[in-house]
């Protein structure tokens, strides 16, 4: 069997699944292991259980923004003058 093959029958398997303990037990297994997805040039998940899903989805969106190069930065001096301010 390809590993195409095993894919879906895994994903098939899945879907069939009624027991809610086993699709625990597998989604914690998925997230223990570094599943990434093909291209992925980042590294985040050794801390995904850290960050919530808010804070991943906001790393993405600005790491695409610096990626095409639409990220907004302040210099640091003001970044600092508004904190104090605070």
């Amino acid at each position: 069997m390809d590993i195409n093959a095993l894919k879906i029958e895994l994903i098939q398997k899945i879907i069939a699944c009624k027991e809610i303990a086993l699709l625990k037990q597998i989604e914690e297994f998925l997230l223990e292991v570094n599943v990434k997805e093909p291209g992925e040039d980042y590294e985040v998940e050794s801390l995904k259980n850290l960050l919530s899903k808010e804070q991943l989805e906001e790393l993405d969106r600005r790491l695409e923004a610096y990626k095409n190069g639409t990220s907004e930065a302040i210099p640091w001096e003001e970044a600092k003058r508004e904190i104090e301010k605070k």
